[in-house]
């Protein structure tokens, strides 16, 4: 993005320099065009993502659990627990709320996700307070690893971006090679770099021409492709 941006100031800078204002924005505004549609496309994407995990999490927080309720066990969703349901846990649950320990035996409580602290904590009625979110002892935590999906994801965009920038760097290094040995005309026929002949400002402007020509396409394809995921 910063050498699209960049790419887009030289051009537009060299074009109307060269060619005035009125025809020379026609390259700067291209890459400008390119670097918003990427900015778009990446937006609509992470907010399509963040629909789809949102929509997961809430999903995967519906946890369905039996509570004691007026002296009935009956089975509710964890978002419908009230003051004074009882809740009965085991190794491995997790704390659906925060609450009171009525009666137990040799509770152990994991309270790593919220103080930090991977001592395990014994619950009795000396303390009592049960925090949401916790775990009974000896329940399996969660890594917060990356999904295998994801892991691939960002592979394969890694892998899109390496491309691209060969693609680019490959490209720029070509029409250089044929720009300063002669073998680049312009569009009257003229050889637009002749040694000793040419100008060092226009040298520099054709190389610039030649960068952001060179650059901003395959840049900009890719960084689409790669953001898109």
């Amino acid at each position: 993005m910063i050498i699209l941006m960049v790419a887009a100031t030289a051009s537009l800078a060299l074009g109307i320099k060269t060619e005035g204002i009125k025809e020379g924005w026609y390259d700067g505004g291209s890459i400008a065009l390119a670097v918003i549609i990427v900015i778009v496309v990446t937006a609509i994407s992470d907010y399509k993502q963040s629909l789809q995990f949102q929509n997961l999490n809430e999903e995967k927080q519906n946890i369905h659990l039996e509570v004691v309720r007026g002296g009935r066990r009956i089975e509710i969703s964890i978002f419908d627990i009230v003051v004074g349901d009882a809740i009965p846990l085991k190794i491995g649950d997790q704390v659906p709320t925060d609450g009171v320990l009525i009666s137990g035996h040799s509770l152990s409580i994991d309270e790593s996700s919220m103080t930090g602290e991977s001592k395990i904590v014994q619950k009795d009625h000396k303390n009592p307070f049960l925090m949401s979110g916790c775990k009974v002892a000896d329940g399996y935590e969660d890594n917060g690893e990356e999904t295998p999906l994801r892991v691939r994801l960002n592979g394969v965009a890694t892998f899109i971006g390496i491309v691209g920038l060969v693609v680019a760097v490959s490209v720029l290094v070509i029409l250089l090679v044929r720009f300063f040995t002669g073998h680049t005309e312009d569009d009257e026929g003229r050889i637009e770099f002749i040694v000793g002949k040419t100008s060092v400002g226009d040298a520099v402007d054709g190389a610039i021409k030649i960068f952001t020509v060179a650059v901003w396409l395959p840049l900009a394809v890719t960084l689409t492709l790669a953001y898109s995921m």
